[in-house]
């Protein structure tokens, strides 16, 4: 029996994501179901202030994050070792919490995986995995870092 239908994995690219990521295409693979890979951009600037460094593009700055960030959605897929899942890439911008939830509302998505970005306390959740958990109309799977000495 199938659960999902679709899953919907918030990544920011992070090493901590990597678990995260893996566990959606399992289960997209297990469901036989749709895996939209998502990449929210909080911030592009565009006006050549301190941050434009970091796309070094010779192309149009309207255009840099797209190649840039399909790239990195494409790279992602292809470590999790399922290439025969229907996958969608996506990105958008404005507040990661905000958009991931606003994307699984209008895509219908059944399950939310997010990796807990805690910055201080080890083992808590951070604010954009909270607000989700929160807030989420459909599942929500947090996957922890994975940890050598649990194995």
């Amino acid at each position: 029996m199938n659960i999902y239908k679709r899953i919907l994995l918030a990544t920011d690219f992070s090493d901590i994501n990597l678990p995260a990521a893996k566990r959606a295409a399992l289960l997209a693979k297990r469901d036989e179901c749709e895996l939209i890979l998502l990449h929210v951009i909080e911030h592009f600037p565009l006006d050549g202030g301190p941050l434009s460094s970091v796309f070094q593009y010779n192309i149009k700055p309207d255009d840099a994050p797209h190649r840039y960030i399909i790239g990195k959605l494409e790279a992602l897929k292809d470590t999790l070792g399922y290439p025969e899942i229907k996958t969608e890439f996506r990105f958008t911008s404005k507040s990661a919490r905000f958009e991931i939830l606003r994307f699984a509302a209008e895509y219908e998505v059944d399950l939310i995986v997010v990796a807990p970005h805690g910055q201080g306390i080890i083992g808590s959740l951070g604010s954009t995995a909270m607000g989700i958990l929160s807030n989420a109309a459909c599942d929500v799977l947090a996957v922890r870092e994975e940890n050598p000495e649990t194995r």
